[in-house]
């Protein structure tokens, strides 16, 4: 049985070695160390493999169905990190800002405990469990990790997925779990609104893109609230706005990069529609502007039957749970894609410290009493998704 202290072991060499999506070469390294010569359990890695570099599928049992999977994420973010803990990242400008280093140590917990089931007989079927490289960020081709990972067809046989998420802000002992939509698709927007330069001195002589983005702002930020039915989840958010280089010169361009986020799909067309409507306002004055969009993940939505059956879970693994049963928010995760393929679902895991924190954060950190938790949460509900799909059809 993997112990706490080796569970808080790997999240810290995790975490003090931190690497960015698509480059975590010495995590795959490390995972593959960890469980190598497991009693039951086969190593999938590289691209023929598993579709990326990175990143390793560890399937404990022979592929007998019925074929069930659980899921972390391994990379970190480019964000400095300013916790002064021990473990501190040792890569200035990456951080394990997100929870994965608990993520990928609870899954290595889970892939020991299910080899040690598989040899004493209790485990009857097989897991496949995914440390998935490349959940924060997209390639060039506009693919994250998961979708890598799934064109790959090495999960095609399975037919029940599970992945936790840490939850800062969430009290050790509670966890968010409900069913439907709980995380939403993401579009990142692109807008390049063009005008004429000119002197600062004479702007009568030129079509100033910085008073014509002055315009569109209110449009922008009212959409969500005038658009969009009131009941209906939907944030529009601006994160980069770039013009000029001189004080006294009135520049050609302003650009301007942001996110939409929304439940539904409806909500999703509704939102580039009117994007696109405010934009248009700029012609009269004339001005012009090109926008770009990125159609990023899909909203995560967890299947009823596997939240019922981690709600059972939960139970039997802690008694004293208390379960929130609402969305997560407006975040996104690549996970969704791996849930559209079979029924599945994600939990929040409570691991707040008594001085508050949050994700993506450079003073992000969590209670590492969850690792435990979180692991025989993973390694339960593995053997009881094992039996669930066993069960004949109703």
């Amino acid at each position: 049985m993997t112990s706490a202290e080796q569970l808080i072991m790997w999240r810290r060499h995790l975490h003090r070695y931190p690497e960015l999506s698509f480059a975590e070469h010495k995590t795959t390294a490390y995972i593959v160390e960890q469980l190598a010569g497991l009693p039951g359990v086969t190593l999938h890695t590289g691209k023929e493999a598993i579709g990326l570099e990175t990143g390793v599928l560890a399937t404990v049992g022979s592929g007998e169905a019925p074929v069930v999977g659980l899921r972390a994420d391994i990379d970190a973010l480019p964000v400095e990190e300013k916790t002064g803990a021990e473990y501190q990242s040792a890569h200035p400008g990456i951080m394990h800002a997100c929870g994965h280093d608990g993520h990928t140590a609870m899954l290595l917990g889970a892939v020991q405990r299910l080899s040690e089931w598989r040899q004493n007989g209790t485990l009857k079927g097989t897991v496949k469990c995914l440390f998935q490289p490349a959940e924060e960020t997209s390639d060039e081709q506009g693919l994250t990790g998961a979708q890598h990972v799934m064109a790959s067809g090495i999960l095609n046989d399975v037919s029940a997925m599970i992945a936790l998420h840490l939850d800062p802000e969430l009290p050790y002992k509670q966890i968010k779990l409900c069913s439907g939509i709980v995380m939403a698709n993401v579009d990142s927007f692109s807008i390049m609104i063009s005008g004429t330069g000119g002197h600062g001195a004479y702007p009568e002589q030129a079509v100033d893109p910085i008073w014509l983005t002055s315009l569109i702002l209110p449009g922008l930020y009212g959409i969500p609230a005038r658009k969009i039915a009131a009941l209906e989840p939907a944030v529009l958010s601006i994160g980069r706005l770039e013009a000029g280089g001189s004080a006294n010169v009135i520049p050609s361009q302003v650009r301007i990069n942001g996110t939409i986020r929304t439940y539904s799909s409806a909500a999703r067309t509704q939102m580039e529609a009117a994007l696109r409507h405010v934009l248009e306002s700029i012609t009269p004055y004339g001005g012009s502007c090109q926008l770009s969009i990125e159609h990023g993940e899909p909203a995560l939505r967890n299947a009823p039957e596997i939240v019922k059956l981690l709600e059972e879970t939960a139970r039997s693994v802690e008694p004293d749970i208390v379960i929130h049963r609402r969305p997560y928010g407006m975040g996104s995760e690549d996970f969704s894609h791996l849930a559209a393929h079979c029924p599945g679902a994600m939990l929040f895991l409570g691991a707040a410290l008594p001085q508050r924190t949050a994700l993506h954060q450079p003073t992000f950190d969590f209670n590492e009493e969850a690792l435990e938790l979180g692991t025989g949460i993973l390694t339960e509900a593995a053997l009881r998704l094992l039996i669930y799909k066993s069960l004949p059809e109703k």
